[in-house]
Protein backbone atom coordinates (compact mmCIF):
# COMPACT_ATOMS: atom_id res chain seq x y z
CA UNK A 1 0.00 0.00 0.00
CA UNK A 2 1.42 3.34 -1.06
CA UNK A 3 1.38 6.29 1.35
CA UNK A 4 -0.09 9.51 0.04
CA UNK A 5 1.39 12.80 1.04
CA UNK A 6 -0.98 15.72 0.68
CA UNK A 7 -0.22 19.41 0.58
CA UNK A 8 -2.36 22.16 1.97
CA UNK A 9 -2.47 25.43 0.14
CA UNK A 10 -4.16 28.68 0.96
CA UNK A 11 -6.67 29.68 -1.67
CA UNK A 12 -6.66 33.44 -2.05
CA UNK A 13 -9.79 34.92 -3.49
CA UNK A 14 -9.09 37.56 -6.04
CA UNK A 15 -11.93 39.86 -5.03
CA UNK A 16 -10.24 43.17 -4.43
CA UNK A 17 -11.46 43.89 -0.89
CA UNK A 18 -10.89 40.38 0.46
CA UNK A 19 -7.46 40.19 -1.14
CA UNK A 20 -6.51 43.59 0.32
CA UNK A 21 -7.62 42.54 3.83
CA UNK A 22 -5.65 39.31 3.57
CA UNK A 23 -2.54 41.28 2.58
CA UNK A 24 -2.95 43.67 5.52
CA UNK A 25 -3.49 40.78 7.92
CA UNK A 26 -0.34 39.06 6.65
CA UNK A 27 1.73 42.23 7.16
CA UNK A 28 0.35 42.62 10.69
CA UNK A 29 1.29 39.04 11.58
CA UNK A 30 4.80 39.57 10.20
CA UNK A 31 5.16 42.77 12.23
CA UNK A 32 3.97 41.12 15.45
CA UNK A 33 6.20 38.10 14.91
CA UNK A 34 9.52 39.96 14.79
CA UNK A 35 11.52 41.09 17.80
CA UNK A 36 12.08 44.83 18.33
CA UNK A 37 15.50 46.18 17.44
CA UNK A 38 17.74 48.16 19.79
CA UNK A 39 16.61 51.58 18.57
CA UNK A 40 12.95 50.75 19.16
CA UNK A 41 13.65 49.53 22.69
CA UNK A 42 15.58 52.70 23.53
CA UNK A 43 12.81 54.93 22.14
CA UNK A 44 10.05 53.18 24.12
CA UNK A 45 11.11 54.23 27.59
CA UNK A 46 8.76 53.59 30.48
CA UNK A 47 6.78 56.65 31.48
CA UNK A 48 4.43 57.26 34.37
CA UNK A 49 0.72 57.09 33.59
CA UNK A 50 -1.25 60.35 33.37
CA UNK A 51 -3.06 61.26 36.56
CA UNK A 52 -6.49 60.88 34.93
CA UNK A 53 -5.75 57.30 33.97
CA UNK A 54 -4.18 56.14 37.25
CA UNK A 55 -6.58 55.25 40.04
CA UNK A 56 -6.16 56.38 43.62
CA UNK A 57 -4.05 53.95 45.67
CA UNK A 58 -5.24 55.10 49.08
Amino acid sequence: MKKQQGERTLKIRKEKEVWKLQQQFGRLIDKLDRLPDTNEVQRNLSRSAPQGVAEMVF
